[in-house]
């Protein structure tokens, strides 16, 4: 049946261009093979479709019938092109993404709730999951990674970046009141996070003087949950590597405290959003792209 349609369309071009060759120049085929198609559709019928004369074509009764149903047919997939062609135009529809906990709690939600303001036709599908999720095989349009990305053959743009800070809470310094120095950090009971690349080390620069050094922790607790982390710190059970998006808010309040603020880590990380496929972005999603970027802009 695919023929079939392929041929109703060449058809159709055919009568409304009231020529073969007119219509083989358009459809980019030669004129013999837009023939043969018509022929071929003929013989399937069992009824001649046109009348042929050096002048010109006509239909005859049975082809005009057969015109109207083919039109029908091939209007009918130039709407569908036109409502997904429109829909990718427009800012609406639904954009289904996914993140970590960590990432949606404490950034990524606030923001797409300041993008609906301004976009109220756009809605969410949000997943939030500690598991790297699979982006083609779960459709999702967007997820919102941080760190180094593996190699999958997905496509990516930057967003922004991280710091990861050194934190603890009030209750516990006051417990741990003489942390000088990073070795002082080396027998304190950490609170690891398993999804970083070393959960149990440690790397810090100096903000000034720009010396680093490598620290292995011990991980009194281990989970594969920033968010699990940073309540583990807040309660005072430990010292945490935390990222700054989750806990600016906490430091500003008193909640959590900067543990030697002079010091580091070493290198920034990346927060990412990965999709199936760059030509194929809807205004929606590109749009929301770039206000994540402005989002994560530093401060001036």
């Amino acid at each position: 049946m695919i023929k079939e349609l392929h041929r109703m369309a060449i058809f159709v071009e055919v009568v409304e261009h009231g020529s073969f060759s007119k219509a083989a120049a358009t459809l980019g085929l030669g004129k013999s093979i837009v023939s043969a198609h018509v022929a071929a559709l003929e013989k399937r019928i069992g009824a001649q479709l046109l009348t042929r004369s050096t002048r010109a074509l006509a239909l005859t009764q049975e082809g005009s019938v057969f015109y109207d149903n083919c039109r029908r047919m091939v209007s009918a997939g130039e709407d569908a092109f036109a409502t997904v062609e429109s829909q990718r135009a427009s800012v609406s529809g639904t954009i289904r993404l996914t993140s970590s906990y960590n990432v949606g709690v404490s950034f990524l939600i606030a923001q797409l709730a300041q993008f609906r303001e301004a976009h109220s036709d756009v809605t969410f599908d949000l997943v939030l999951e500690d598991s790297v999720s699979h982006v083609i095989e779960e459709r999702f349009d967007l997820a919102i990674r941080v760190g180094r990305l593996a190699d999958t053959g997905l496509f990516a743009t930057e967003l922004g970046t991280c710091r990861m800070l050194v934190c603890a809470s009030p209750k516990f310094l006051k417990k741990h009141p003489r942390i000088k120095a990073p070795a002082d950090l080396v027998n304190l009971p950490w609170i690891t996070i398993m999804q970083l690349p070393h959960p149990e080390k440690l790397h810090l620069v100096h903000g000034v003087t720009g010396q680093q050094l490598a620290l292995s922790l011990h991980g009194t607790v281990k989970t594969h949950s920033g968010i699990a982390a940073r309540e583990f710190v807040r309660c005072g059970v430990g010292v945490g590597l935390l990222p700054d998006y989750a806990v600016d808010k906490d430091i500003a309040r008193g909640d959590l405290v900067r543990v030697l603020p002079m010091w580091n880590e070493a290198h920034d990380r990346p927060i990412s959003a990965v999709f199936p496929s760059r030509d194929r972005l809807s205004t929606r999603v590109r749009l929301l792209i770039e206000f994540l970027r402005e989002s994560l802009k530093p401060a001036p």
